[in-house]
């Protein structure tokens, strides 16, 4: 989304030192950490995952229920850790634990509860139209869903740190277009860092640093495109006022992935049911 305002030299200035410098990025939790080491290790099985989510009884729990959620959809309830990661595969595991640590500890501010939970939703929708894209393009849902529940994690670190600093902003009345200046501006650089800290593949750092500008993720920008499909796709999705007709179709991105109008059509028309798969991961 494009910023309504723009940051002065000195506000860009103040908030990009303090963001470098003196940001705490949230801290990924032990048990979370282990299942993101062991799915990068092609020895890893099964068994080992599970182990990993028997360590952290909330994190279980919280993965098996997202694991029975609308997005899944699974014919009988899945009602073990081993019969989740037997059907679902460790990458889709993953991606649920991190889905939970994200919810607990990035999109989790008490005091503004209303936007964070905002920016969470979007972020949820716009992982499960990457999954549609990436199947209608016959690449890998899973990994594709990833690219989407990550592109924008930037943003509630951006507002938080904000909210808790005012003085970066100044006291302009228009506080709220420059708060959203600040995570228009901010928010690519400051999730490829936590996606950095927190061990993710590095393939997951350039799309969440470039999905705004995909072809600066060279070799990935094939991946930052579809998640810049996704992303805009979620926005038109949320604009309840926005037919499918209002969807942009000369964006850069839906040329460039080579998308035909039946598929795109079809990516339009899962609208609604792709809204219930995103609420179902909170």
């Amino acid at each position: 989304m494009s910023a309504s305002t723009e940051l002065s030299l000195e506000v860009h200035e103040a908030l990009a030192r303090y963001l470098d410098e003196h940001l705490e990025l949230p801290v990924l939790p032990e048990a979370a950490a282990r299942i993101l080491s062991l799915c990068e290790d092609p020895e890893t099985e099964s068994q080992d995952i599970v182990a990993a989510l028997e360590r952290d009884p909330s994190l279980a729990s919280h993965v098996l229920r997202l694991a029975n959620s609308a997005v899944f959809a699974p014919v009988e309830p899945i009602v073990s850790l081993k019969q989740a990661v037997g059907r679902l595969g460790m990458t889709m595991i993953r991606n649920l634990s991190i889905a939970v640590t994200l919810q607990g500890r990035v999109f989790c501010s008490r005091q503004h509860e209303e936007h964070t939970r905002a920016m969470w939703a979007h972020c949820a929708l716009t992982a499960v139209f990457a999954r549609e894209v990436a199947r209608r393009l016959r690449r890998n849902g899973e990994v594709a869903f990833l690219w989407g529940l990550m592109h924008d994690v930037g943003r509630p670190i951006v507002f938080q740190a904000a909210v808790e600093r005012p003085e970066l902003l100044g006291c302009d009345p228009a506080g709220g277009a420059l708060l959203e200046a600040a995570m228009d501006t901010f928010h690519a650089r400051v999730g490829a860092r936590l996606v950095h800290a927190w061990g993710l593949p590095y393939p997951i750092e350039v799309v969440v640093a470039c999905h705004h500008e995909p072809s600066a993720a060279s070799e990935y920008a094939p991946d930052a495109r579809l998640t810049r499909l996704a992303d805009l796709l979620a926005h038109w999705a949320l604009e309840d006022a926005l037919e499918p007709e209002d969807f942009p179709r000369d964006e850069p991105v839906v040329v460039e992935l080579g998308l035909g109008e039946e598929a795109l059509s079809e990516l339009l028309a899962l609208r609604q049911q792709a809204i219930g798969y995103a609420l179902s991961l909170r």
